[in-house]
């Protein structure tokens, strides 16, 4: 298992504890993906733009390590 610190904003912050204020280590099966993670917190199919240690990260297939701090944005609607 490995734990990485997970950073949400705006309407994902709802899917954490109101006290976590939208951080939280989230423990992962070694080899889990950002898709993994994605569908891990029940977000998946309504995310804009994920960064992993502050790298845009286009590629949902990409490996998490331990320690990694992914942010994840929800897509972004205006006008």
């Amino acid at each position: 298992m490995i734990q990485v610190h997970v950073r949400l904003f705006s309407r994902f912050r709802q899917y954490l504890p109101r006290q976590a204020r939208g951080r939280a280590m989230v423990e992962l099966p070694q080899g889990a993906t950002v898709a993994d993670l994605v569908r891990q917190l029940g977000i998946d199919g309504r995310v804009g733009v994920v960064t992993v240690n502050e790298e845009p990260e286009p590629d949902r297939q990409r490996v998490l390590h331990e320690g990694d701090e992914v942010r994840i944005f929800p897509f972004v609607v205006g006008g």
